[in-house]
């Protein structure tokens, strides 16, 4: 939710709270209806009343608006468009085709993949845990150009920027102590 929109909701709110209150204070005669009347007739006209009254429409209206709108299905896809219609692809595929891309990498545990759509093409996080025996900067430089080349023959997928986090170097328990 945009700020805007929360500044709005809470204005409106307060605003709601108070015309409420006065309700009630008038429905219990703690304020007579003749005071309400005879202050929105002295300080307000008529046109200032009906200018009030149009705005907070506006605000009800803008506030039930996302109630009604229909939902983006595309959030958690990639589309792509070719002469006979179109194609998606979840993101849960792609990122499937991520970690199996990663784990045919030597030298890496494990995976975590977390994916985003950008502006620029998809936007891909790892989180790896590699063996000890291999050279960082070489490993993560391999797995960032064979998931582009990966994506790219699988499903035509333009990768916009991968970042590979080395969480951890694994204790290899194969080695033995003599």
């Amino acid at each position: 939710m945009q700020i805007l929109d929360r500044i709005i909701i809470f204005i409106f709110t307060v605003l709601l709270i108070f015309i409420s209150l006065i309700m009630i204070g008038s429905a219990v005669e703690l304020i007579p209806q003749s005071y309400i009347t005879a202050f929105i007739n002295q300080y307000y006209g008529q046109a200032v009343v009906g200018v009030i009254g149009a705005i907070l429409l506006l605000v009800a209206l803008r506030i039930l608006y996302p109630l009604f709108k229909k939902k983006e299905k595309n959030k958690n896809t990639i589309v792509r468009e070719n002469s006979l219609g179109q194609i998606r692809i979840s993101l849960l595929a792609i990122d499937a085709l991520v970690n199996k891309a990663v784990t045919q990498t030597r030298g890496v545990k494990e995976v975590e993949s977390k994916l985003k759509v950008g502006e620029k093409g998809l936007n891909i996080f790892l989180e790896v845990i590699v063996t000890p025996d291999i050279n960082i900067p070489e490993i993560s430089e391999e797995l960032q150009e064979s998931i582009k080349e990966y994506l790219k023959q699988t499903t035509g997928v333009v990768v916009g920027q991968i970042e590979v986090l080395v969480d951890k170097v694994a204790q290899d328990s194969n080695l033995r102590v003599e």
